[in-house]
């Protein structure tokens, strides 16, 4: 009978060549080796070694943004303290910026606190590049209680403004009022960022100065600011977060009308359904939309779009009108509430500045196999040509005034040229309806011959968040994200959330296939932009 210790003797060259083999696949750059590199980088760490450790780090520098995040997901992942102690050690050597902060994310994600020290040196001057200090000092932040709080608060004198924002989000996170007089400080910043995390943070560890700031930042220049200004009421109070609110509806820059609505559902009292209604007296586009919503959440009565109809039914029953319970979800609203002519898979359009983005990726090509739910049997057509089908439709409904976009979801759709249908949203005219819809199909043909092209389903949206003008998008695909700078649905979600927090852009998505789905990946992206998720 073998001995413990003779079978790990023997083990041993099992796992050197292992090693071996998953290095040499964590390098391999060709097109069909991204899977198995990313693969391998999780395979490495679970072999938890510092050999392993040294196989993965270099490639959280690496020049493609998704292998960086699967890189910095398997940092994360590594559990034995002599990997942790040499990951920590070594990150800082990593060459670019961006490569120590997809490393310094991996520590934040991790949670171990042996990587404490490494980022507390990074923050106090150890990284000189300010987007991976930044990312430091939000790593620090994801540890919670564990990390000092005395380096956050430093952070706050940082020059730079990213490093900052992320001390005051950290900060407001941890609900902290040692905090309160360097957060103040921040409110006469050059950069609205800081001014406007910064409120946050008085929001929810110093509410008496919070409130103190908040006239000032309700009238400042910066939009954002103002915003901040509504939103974080809230979280000094709900009376604080209703007198914001109903000062934010009167706002001249829709983003901030839009956080005021969010905001008055939030509070959920009966007092917040008249200035709901009197604001949709004057809202033309998306906000239409979203006040209905709202106001359909919060009285349980399916009125539609009409400002005229809710006025009547108000001053009817606003003496009487108790408010129920919250609602789990917002589903219910269809087309055939009115004041909607145009659809998209009979998600109503009331927005007049669109942006689409669908999935023409390699598992589009693939024939459908089932009847969609509520649609046609489409059994042996390609998922992208009934995606398509659904696109034109949609266009041939639009008003001339609405004003649109697409941008094709594909890797390979880059590499071919024909990315965007514009660089900026179009009027929907019956000639560019026309090109639109020509020019889809041909991408269609182009790409259809390839067979190929990833799902860059985080690079296709922040294309159309460049386009300033865009309130509204589209997102339709046949499964998760698969490439891009955030795959991991957890990190997408999260990062889209930052990214949002002042666009305000309602997101609604589309779930074609039954294969390869992520139902759950789709109806979080759009429940937390206030938008619906269909699935077809």
């Amino acid at each position: 009978m073998r001995t413990p210790f003779l079978l790990a003797v023997l083990a041993l060259p099992l796992v050197a060549d292992e090693l071996g083999d998953l290095e040499k696949q964590a390098k391999d750059q060709s097109y069909g080796g991204y899977w198995d590199r990313t693969k391998a980088f999780g395979k490495l760490a679970k072999i938890g070694s510092v050999k392993a450790a040294q196989a993965v780090l270099p490639n959280c520098a690496d020049e493609e943004s998704a292998v960086r995040e699967y890189a910095a997901l398997a940092v994360a992942d590594f559990a034995e303290a002599p990997a942790i102690d040499w990951l920590a050690a070594n990150a800082a050597g990593l060459k670019t910026g961006e490569g120590r902060a997809a490393a310094f994310w991996g520590f934040g994600v991790s949670g171990r606190e042996g990587y404490l020290p490494a980022l507390e040196r990074a923050i106090s001057g150890g990284e000189r590049d300010p987007g991976a200090r930044a990312m430091a000092v939000r790593a620090l932040g994801m540890f919670g209680a564990k990390a000092k709080e005395e380096a956050l608060v430093a952070a706050l004198k940082d020059g730079a403004w990213q490093v900052k924002e992320e001390a005051a989000f950290a900060l407001a996170e941890r609900r902290s009022a040692a905090a309160a007089e360097p957060l103040i400080k921040l409110l006469a910043d050059l950069a609205w960022q800081p001014h406007a995390a910064a409120l946050y943070a008085l929001a929810t560890g110093a509410p008496d100065k919070f409130r103190e700031a908040l006239p000032k930042a309700q009238k400042d220049k910066a939009y954002q600011v103002r915003l901040a200004a509504c939103e974080a009421a809230y979280d000094a109070g709900p009376g604080d977060g209703f007198g914001a609110a109903v000062v934010a509806l009167g706002d001249e820059a829709w983003p901030v009308r839009a956080a005021a609505v969010a905001v008055l559902e939030r509070v959920w009292e009966e007092r917040c359904i008249e200035p709901l209604i009197d604001r949709l007296v004057q809202e033309k586009g998306r906000l239409r939309y979203d006040i209905t919503m709202t106001l359909r959440a919060m009285t349980g009565k399916e009125i539609g779009y009409s400002a005229a109809d809710w006025k009547l039914w108000w001053e009817a029953n606003k003496q009487t009108f108790k408010i129920g319970k919250r609602p789990k979800t917002k589903e219910g609203v269809t087309a055939k509430m009115g004041g909607s002519e145009a659809t998209f898979y009979d998600i109503p359009i009331l927005s007049d500045r669109i942006g689409f983005t669908i999935d023409f990726s390699g598992s589009m090509q693939t024939e459908e196999e089932n009847k969609g739910e509520g649609s046609r049997d489409q059994k042996g057509k390609r998922k992208l040509e009934i995606a398509l089908d659904e696109f034109q439709k949609t266009v041939k409904a639009l008003k001339p005034e609405v004003r649109l976009n697409l941008v094709i979801m594909s890797s390979e759709a880059i590499v071919q040229k024909v990315r965007s249908f514009a660089k900026k949203l179009v009027p929907a005219d019956p000639r560019t309806q026309a090109l639109i819809i020509g020019w889809s199909r041909d991408a269609d043909k182009k790409l259809s011959q390839i067979q190929r092209g990833r799902g860059d389903t985080w690079d296709a949206v922040m294309d159309l968040f460049a386009d300033e003008e865009v309130d509204t998008i589209f997102v339709l695909s046949d499964g998760r994200p698969s490439y891009g700078a955030c795959v991991n649905d957890d990190h997408f979600l999260s990062e889209f959330r930052r990214v949002n927090r002042y666009r305000r852009i309602m997101v609604h998505t589309v779930l074609t296939g039954t294969k390869g789905t992520d139902k759950k990946f789709m109806a979080e992206l759009a429940e937390m932009t206030g938008g619906r998720a269909v699935a077809r």
